[in-house]
């Protein structure tokens, strides 16, 4: 699988498996140029929401291109962001109360 139909798989079916408070999100997939090498980035946005984690999908594409299903694929992307956000409010929080 190429990045453009990686990418849009995403775009057009990551919702199906958020975690329902997140449907609402935008979602946006970046790319950005490290060590000379392209890596594609997601970050969901809410408005009034701020500073949301931004994940590498590097990983994921990878385990496109060898042969894994789609559905297994997303699942995966959207538990690990939703547990991504999940450790960055909680870290949060620990500050907040400090």
């Amino acid at each position: 699988m190429n990045r453009e139909k990686f990418y849009q798989m995403i775009g057009t079916g990551i919702r199906r498996y958020l975690p329902m408070g997140y449907q609402e999100y935008q979602v946006h997939i970046k790319e950005a140029e490290i060590s000379g090498e392209k890596k594609a980035l997601l970050v969901m946005e809410k408005e009034g929401m701020k500073h949301m984690p931004v994940m590498s999908l590097e990983t994921y594409l990878d385990r496109m291109k060898g042969g894994e299903v789609e559905k297994a694929v997303l699942i995966d992307i959207a538990v690990d962001y939703a547990r991504m956000v999940s450790i960055q409010r909680r870290s949060q929080h620990r500050q907040m109360a400090r």
